[in-house]
Formats: structure tokens, sequence, C-alpha cells
């Protein structure tokens, strides 16, 4: 088993989902017309807020980028 490939797959999923997740928390954000973040994603975790959804969503897509960039340059040069 490829390790590299591995991570290289597991980075790009990560940048993927993480912007569609992010997508999706913007879209719901003007649908819903909630800008004060108060509005839980789900009702067990009451700590997840709307706002820090979308903000851990975009954290995940940037590092899984920066992951996968990384990766593909190492697999080129190397």
């Amino acid at each position: 088993m490829d390790t590299r490939k591995m991570f290289l797959s597991i980075a790009e999923a990560l940048m993927i989902y993480g912007l569609i997740a992010f997508s999706y928390g913007i879209l719901v954000i003007h649908v819903a017309q909630t800008w004060s973040g108060d509005w839980p994603v789900d009702r067990n975790l009451t700590w997840l807020t709307l706002d820090t959804f979308v903000i851990a969503s975009f954290a995940l897509s940037f590092f899984g980028f920066i992951a996968w960039r990384y990766l593909k340059y190492a697999e080129k040069t190397g």
C-alpha cells in the first residue's frame, strides 16, 4: 500500500468536503439570515453554532489544500 497516495487522497477529500461544507454554511447563513451565529447546527452539540461550523469547514479545506499541494509537489520532485 502506497502511503503517499493514501495521504494525497485524504488531503484531497478534506479539501473538497471542507469546501462543500463551507458553501453549505454560507448558503444557510444567507437563506436563514442568521448573522449572529446563535443557531446551533446540531442540538446535541450546543457549542457548534453556524459561524463555528463555517470557520472550521474553511480551515479544514484550507489545510487539506496545503497538504494536497505539498504532497503533489513532493510526488513530482521525488
